[in-house]
């Protein structure tokens, strides 16, 4: 039996623990806990478009919600900070994809004009009439943007008190707008705002839509600038020949791969409807993938803040491909990125640690120190490069070609090495780029405190995925927290201290 008095003391303590506890916890704002409906606003979006084939497009697929990881913060954590890296939404190809996807459609039409008997699912193709539009943000992808944003403030209604910092990357006089679009359609989203009323089905009607908050800083895309959102001055990179990177990974999965599966099945299809003679290319096989989903989502309009697909359902460029074989169309959009802007890419490392340099400065309070792929003027003054405690939400808009090598820099999505040979789909791989940067994909940077601890967190969050921290390049001493997707802060920076010099950017001059 313990004395009165230590049996008191005991008491008391045990008392003073809840008490501490208590307050620890009354100092973290409880609406976090709120749950949020439709995250993304994933279902409202995937209405309608089968998953087997929309996220089997690696870059061409539309964001979708990768797993059901909960949005909020860890019981006893909050989230101080948060950066979100964004690729712009939906578009329309650009001038050299909607030429050469022309090209095979014109092929087909040629060949299927002397068939005796029209394959059913091919039967359209004689009449097929592809959008004119090249890379302007279509409806589908504003209405990404708005579901994003809408859904960061929800998830961080504390921090959505404050203005967030947006930053849009391109050049609206040349008419390179699509991620400064998105970018605003996010913070319409974010601040509260419907979506624009009325039947939304054009890429002008998007740009001219009323009352459409403006980004505070966009960053010149135009040759020679420096961009940390549009890396283009790694002149090493930029000389590297076409058969090291995305072109090059694609024709060799392709003629391994695409080709003899793929191809032969459709060439045989059109032999037996008595079509004239058409020799497909891999090439050929993956525009007819592209255009399932830039068809799709290219005509698909925004009626009051809805969704509605041309016609009330998806394109029939969709039905040309059997279902098992769009793992293997999707694979060769993984390939090609991995190769081109990912582990594959020798310079992956020098293209994403500018950026990663100005999430660190932000979640150090800090101005970033200059160099790499950074703009010293932007970057060197608070006014266009603020940091916390006045503003504590930061999006930046991007491109599928920057958001890939700073995933990589960062250490995200690493595993086995892409291979190119027969079939190689079939082998378990982690960089499946759906998951990565699809249309309006994101990425998000959280920095957190959690009660009974000094040391700040960083959580990462990949399209609603938690990042584990466990086992990963980017976080080599995991403590408890790393259950719930934590790592500290500062074994985060001496992980990838690279990035804070410029030893990789120097190979770009190398």
């Amino acid at each position: 039996m313990q004395p009165p008095l230590k049996l008191f003391t005991m008491q008391l303590c045990t008392l003073l623990t809840l008490v501490v506890s208590l307050v620890a916890a009354a100092q973290l704002p409880l609406v976090q806990a709120q749950r949020i409906g439709d995250v993304d606003g994933d279902r409202a979006l995937h209405a309608g478009l089968p998953p087997h084939i929309f996220q089997q497009m690696g870059q061409y697929s539309p964001r979708y919600l990768v797993g059901h990881d909960s949005q909020m913060a860890p019981p006893g954590c909050k989230v101080d900070v948060v950066s979100t890296l964004e690729r712009h939404g939906a578009r329309h190809f650009t001038d050299g994809a909607l030429k050469r996807a022309k090209a095979t459609v014109t092929k087909l039409q040629a060949s299927l004009k002397t068939a005796q008997r029209v394959p059913p699912e091919m039967a359209f193709i004689l009449d097929a009439q592809l959008q004119k539009e090249t890379s302007s943000l279509v409806p589908y992808g504003a209405l990404q943007a708005w579901y994003s944003g809408k859904t960061a403030a929800a998830t961080y209604p504390e921090l959505a008190r404050s203005t967030p910092f947006v930053r849009g990357s391109g050049d609206v006089a040349s008419g390179n707008d699509r991620v400064i679009l998105t970018a605003r359609y996010w913070r319409l989203g974010f601040e509260g705002h419907p979506f624009p009323t009325g039947n939304i089905s054009t890429s002008d009607q998007v740009r001219n839509a009323p009352n459409l908050p403006q980004t505070d800083l966009d960053i010149s895309e135009l040759p020679g600038k420096n961009n940390t959102l549009d890396v283009s001055t790694c002149t090493a990179e930029n000389n590297l020949p076409a058969s090291q990177g995305e072109d090059g990974a694609q024709a060799r999965y392709g003629n391994s791969t695409v080709l003899p599966t793929i191809g032969a099945r459709l060439q045989e299809v059109l032999q037996r409807a008595g079509a004239g003679a058409v020799n497909l290319t891999y090439t050929d096989v993956l525009n007819i993938g592209n255009l399932c989903s830039f068809e799709t989502l290219g005509r698909a309009s925004v009626v009051d803040g809805q969704l509605r697909l041309d016609g009330g359902r998806i394109s029939p460029w969709c039905g040309i491909f059997r279902d098992n074989e769009w793992s293997i169309y999707g694979y060769a959009n993984d390939a090609g990125k991995y190769y081109g802007a990912g582990y594959g890419n020798p310079f992956f490392k020098a293209l994403g640690e500018g950026w990663i340099r100005e999430l660190f400065a932000r979640f150090e309070s800090r101005l970033p120190a200059p160099g790499a792929s950074l703009n010293s003027t932007l970057d060197g003054s608070s006014a266009t490069f603020p940091v916390p405690d006045h503003t504590r939400v930061f999006f930046d808009g991007t491109h599928d070609n920057n958001i890939g090598p700073i995933a990589a820099a960062f250490g995200l999505f690493d595993g086995p090495k892409l291979s190119t040979d027969f079939h190689a789909e079939r082998a378990p791989h982690r960089w499946v780029f759906s998951q990565i940067g699809p249309l309006q994909g994101k990425i998000t940077f959280e920095k957190l405190s959690c009660a009974g601890s000094r040391s700040p967190y960083l959580r990462v969050r990949a399209n609603g995925a938690v990042q584990s921290p466990r086992g990963a390049s980017w976080c080599p001493r995991p403590d408890a927290r790393a259950a719930q997707g934590l790592c500290a802060v500062d074994v985060v920076h001496k992980a990838l201290a690279f990035v804070n010099s410029n030893e990789e950017w120097a190979k770009c001059d190398a």
